[in-house]
């Protein structure tokens, strides 16, 4: 399984994404995760520019190879963003499983409403 790593609200450190990656790849070597080079931005506490987070989300939903969308932490920002993103994904982003909670609330609660079929609210790498 291929999944996604993308940061809709607050920035993720890459020391924490090696860890995530470190202990993904020991427990679950079938699963491969991608993080998006978005993450490690910074516009005040914020992962990028809110198009920046909104492009990365879109780009990865959009692409055939990942199977899963994993949002890596919550914090505000997500809300920013939601109707951008909703409006920017294509059919192929209703296949893949996504995985987030505390803001990213906006986001899983707007893929519900438009039948997006595999939508969990559930840990995220900041929790690792």
């Amino acid at each position: 399984m291929r999944i996604a790593v993308v940061a809709p609200s607050s920035r993720f450190s890459e020391e924490a994404a090696a860890r995530v990656a470190d202990i993904a790849a020991r427990l679950y070597p079938e699963a491969e995760l991608f993080f998006h080079p978005q993450c490690f931005l910074s516009s005040g506490h914020f992962a990028g520019t809110d198009a920046e987070r909104a492009g990365a989300l879109i780009d990865y939903a959009n692409d055939r190879s990942f199977d899963a969308i994993w949002f890596a932490r919550g914090g505000y920002g997500s809300n920013r963003i939601a109707e951008k993103v909703l409006s920017g994904l294509k059919t192929t982003a209703r296949d893949k499983l996504y995985l987030g909670y505390s803001d990213n609330g906006f986001l899983l609660a707007g893929l519900y409403k438009a039948g997006f079929p595999h939508i969990a609210h559930g840990p995220m790498p900041a929790d690792l």
